[in-house]
């Protein structure tokens, strides 16, 4: 099998399986029980916690008391849940919420549920890859309460300005939060928790070959100093009272060891993963030229979007399945929706092109001969199924 989805999911990589084997081995104790194996836990989770704040450029950065910089949850999507629902029930009052438009479902998602609550939602164009800069400026009044921007976008693989946006956002309205899902940027292009000049990030465990089950949000020290941000799961109070819930060391571990392998071999696998994207692109140009590649003004190195024009995406993507190569038509978190992707008309792609879209996501274990099986398949794949398509 080849595996060219790893936006979706990754392998979780040996560093992480062995981690997590220990602490589940001898590590099992609750982290907020008081005898020697719950304190035993305790230092291990949170010897996880300072590993991936130094993969985020923020182990300077002190927690509030009692605090954590890093709240560890059960996802990279409830982590975002947290960050947007988290500062609206903080807020005595009800203001603007502004999201770019093609944003992840848990952000798309959670800034409807915090529309039902009173909260106006304004979405920012973000045709051809890039945020519609005049757009945001004029979409940010004072009653912004906050921002929520991808780094990554998780379809096309365009990278966003958003330092640039929160910048402007701040310039018209000082108090705005903002928050950035980084979940596809983590490990993939490079920032730090300044360069982002984000005041919540998410991130999350199983795009960088560590388990599924676990994400974090980091929020900053001046978060808490506004008391800005509210729990959104109650119950005995772990994670500073952010995240209720008995702490999964083992999931913590395994995100941690994962984390610091790929902050490791960054520079390298950054740089490999893109050389393989540019290939695919050029054989792609070169065998398909009936295959249009949705490049954004700034690609993440491991994302490729390409529209068929002629076979739909479920169909090419059961077609590669069978040839024993694993592509995406989209977002896994909402491939069970009949809709229209909206990340790829927020691209600026038609309704139709969208539904002949799949999408190749790339790490640093594919190999240039699994590249060109792939160029192989999709070659005869649209010459055996593009007649079907066009008599619709």
């Amino acid at each position: 099998m080849i595996y060219f989805d790893s936006a979706a999911t990754t392998k979780p990589c040996r560093a992480a399986i062995d981690a997590m084997s220990a602490a589940m081995s001898d590590a099992w104790g609750n982290p907020s029980s008081r005898h020697a194996l719950g304190m035993a836990s305790r230092r291990l989770y949170e010897g996880a916690r300072a590993d991936i704040m130094k993969t985020l450029g923020a182990a300077k950065f002190a927690a509030a008391a009692g605090s954590p910089s890093l709240i560890f949850t059960g996802s990279g999507t409830e982590a975002t849940n947290l960050a947007i629902l988290g500062v609206c029930r903080a807020k005595k009052r009800r203001g603007r919420i502004i999201i770019g438009q093609g944003e992840h479902p848990a952000t798309e998602n959670a800034a409807l549920a915090a529309a039902d609550e009173g909260f106006e939602v304004v979405k920012i164009p973000t045709v051809g890859g890039a945020l519609d800069m005049n757009a945001l400026s004029e979409a940010v009044t004072t009653d912004t309460v906050l921002i929520s921007l991808m780094l990554v976008n998780n379809e096309t693989g365009a990278i966003y300005d958003v330092k640039a946006a929160f910048d402007a956002a701040r310039a018209k309205a000082p108090a705005v939060v903002c928050h950035c899902d980084a979940v596809q940027g983590y490990m993939k292009v490079p920032f730090t928790v300044s360069s982002l000049g984000a005041d919540m990030i998410t991130i999350s465990s199983h795009k960088i070959n560590g388990p599924c089950g676990v994400g974090a949000l980091y929020v900053s020290p001046g978060i808490y100093k506004k008391r800005a941000l509210s729990p959104v799961i109650f119950g005995g109070g772990q994670e500073g009272g952010f995240r209720s819930g008995t702490e999964d060391v083992a999931e913590a571990l395994g995100f941690a060891a994962a984390a610091s392998e790929a902050h490791e071999n960054f520079k390298s696998r950054a740089s490999y993963e893109d050389e393989l994207r540019r290939y695919i692109i050029h054989c792609i140009e070169d065998v398909l030229p009936e295959v249009t590649v949705n490049l954004p003004k700034v690609p993440a190195p491991h994302i490729i979007s390409l529209t068929t024009h002629s076979v739909k995406s479920e169909t090419m993507l059961n077609f590669l399945s069978g040839c024993g190569i694993c592509v995406s038509s989209g977002s896994a978190c909402s491939s069970h929706s009949k809709r229209v992707s909206a990340a790829l008309t927020a691209f600026g792609l038609t309704a139709r092109d969208a539904d002949t879209t799949i999408r190749v996501s790339l790490s640093h274990e594919n190999t240039k001969d699994e590249a060109d099986e792939l160029i192989a398949a999709l070659s005869r794949g649209v010459g055996t199924l593009s007649r079907a398509y066009g008599q619709r």
